[in-house]
């Protein structure tokens, strides 16, 4: 027992396991989990597919100390589990299996923490409006909500997730994170890919969910309904701004982004055919002007786009019609438009603390589905209608701290990070977005990498010189491509 401990703890290239802990941190382990994710939606094996990945999860937890290699499944589990509509008895079912990668978890962060004191960093500035924000959480409709409301199961839970344990990610993950660890001297590239592989499988699972229902689709064709078309645009959102990242020094990538649009299209995301039409619109033009020597070939991809489009004018038209319907209808918008009015009401009845995460009193208007809180369908109405004052403080107040910490940053990979954080802010306009704990996670662990690793400086000057137009200079260093590594 002691070797296996000893061997565990030997995080050294002579470790016994440092060629199975270099393949959790290699892009062969990632395309074996996404292939292994296309299986699970093909054959819809949703929720054992689920629990399976959950468990390697858990093992690469204890065999491996670096704690990047689980991020991708994690993504993945959370990505092809939306699929499984009302399904929240069925994952219960299986919540005695959770025991194993919980303990993993707990094992990991204990076993594999860093005992060099000197080496131990103490968080930074993100920590005091996360603490603020989580303790908003908990005061949301006092004196107003139902008793039974505030202390049910999905509110405990949720005010718990999307503030303390956000606190409690940050305080084991932070000395896990770090220059030297996570078997990568650029982390950047890494989780860049890690966003990639991401938006592939999407992809991929949009294909699926067209070639499933094949026939309907040719009967009649037009967008197919996604359930989880939101969560996916979302996603595609986050992601979009490494795969333009990845692109200076692979070129290829540039396809993702353009791809993703595409499923998002064939999702029938309203959000996601606006907002990340938008998003993909600006990535271009950042990208045309910074990454001169690919200018030619982004232009040429632009106009075979826009030849295919206008030689299928018709059949788009066709395609789109169901989207269209959807935004042009005056009662497609009645839900948002009647949870927003009621955000101002609830915000009146409690101006202090809100209503509260908890408050199910709008179910008349949404009827939030079970273990889902009734959401006002939009970040700021959330913020004022269950939190009030307080919230619009504390909220604020971190909105600036973050904005000022992202802002200190002149590296391409926080660039890149801000990009991806606006993406989620702009999904939120019409979503929970970054109320949804998951989205939540994964932006915070984004900011905690920006904040733990140095990464290279550009510094970009902007001339204006009258009647000459205007110029970047920077250094191009960050868009040099890199040869002898891994695609």
């Amino acid at each position: 027992m002691s070797n296996v401990i000893s061997e565990l703890r030997n995080t050294t290239d002579t470790s016994k396991l440092y060629k199975l802990r270099m393949f959790l941190a290699s892009d062969y382990f990632c395309a074996l989990v996404v292939l292994y994710s296309v299986v699970v939606i093909c054959f819809n094996w949703i929720i054992p597919g689920a629990f399976l990945l959950a468990v390697l999860v858990g093992f690469v937890f204890i065999l491996s100390d670096d704690i990047v290699s689980v991020f991708l499944p994690i993504m993945l589990i959370a990505s092809f589990g939306i699929q499984a509509n009302d399904s929240l008895w069925d994952y219960m079912a299986l919540a005695p299996f959770a025991a194993f990668p919980i303990f993993a978890i707990l094992f990991h962060h204990i076993f594999y923490r860093e005992r060099d004191k000197s080496k131990v960093k103490r968080p930074g500035a993100l920590l005091l409006p996360m603490i603020l924000v989580s303790i908003t959480n908990f005061l949301g409709g006092i004196g107003t909500i139902p008793v039974e409301s505030y202390f049910s199961p999905t509110s405990l839970i949720y005010m718990f997730a999307l503030g303390f344990m956000i606190v409690i990610v940050y305080f084991l993950s932070y000395n896990h994170l770090g220059a030297g660890k996570n078997y990568t001297t650029r982390i950047d590239k890494r989780i860049a890919k890690i966003a990639c592989w991401l938006m592939l499988f999407l992809i991929l699972a949009t294909l699926e969910g067209y070639v499933e229902r094949w026939a309907k689709f040719m009967e009649d064709p037009g967008i197919l309904y996604f359930q989880w078309r939101n969560n996916a645009s979302t996603l595609f959102m986050m992601a979009m701004p490494f795969a333009f990242y990845m692109s200076a020094r692979k070129f290829w990538y540039i396809l993702l982004p353009f791809a993703s649009y595409g499923a998002m299209i064939m999702l029938g995301s309203r959000g996601g055919l606006i907002l990340g039409g938008f998003e993909l619109l600006i990535l271009i033009i950042v990208d045309l002007i910074l990454d001169k020597r690919h200018r030619k070939y982004i232009a040429a991809i632009l106009a075979v786009i826009f030849l295919a489009f206008l030689f299928s004018f018709p059949q788009l038209e066709q395609l789109m019609e169901y989207t269209l319907n959807r935004m042009t209808a005056a009662d497609q918008y009645s839900i948002r438009l009647g949870l927003w009015r009621r955000s101002v009401e609830d915000f009146h009845r409690n101006p202090i603390f809100g209503m509260g995460l908890g408050y199910m009193g709008n179910r008349d208007i949404h009827p939030s589905k079970a273990a889902s809180l009734c959401w006002y369908q939009s970040a700021l109405p959330q913020v004022w209608g269950s939190f009030g004052l307080v919230g619009l403080l504390t909220y604020g107040y971190q909105m600036i701290v973050r904005w000022k910490f992202l802002m200190s940053k002149h590296s391409m990979f926080a660039y890149t990070v801000t990009a991806s954080f606006l993406a989620l802010e702009l999904m939120s306009l019409v979503n929970p977005g970054i109320f949804a704990m998951f989205y939540l996670l994964i932006i915070s662990m984004e900011f905690f990498i920006l904040e733990k690793y140095h990464f290279p400086e550009i510094h970009m000057k902007l001339e204006v010189e009258l009647g000459a137009g205007t110029q970047f200079t920077f250094s191009e260093d960050e868009f040099a491509e890199e040869d002898g590594e891994e695609a």
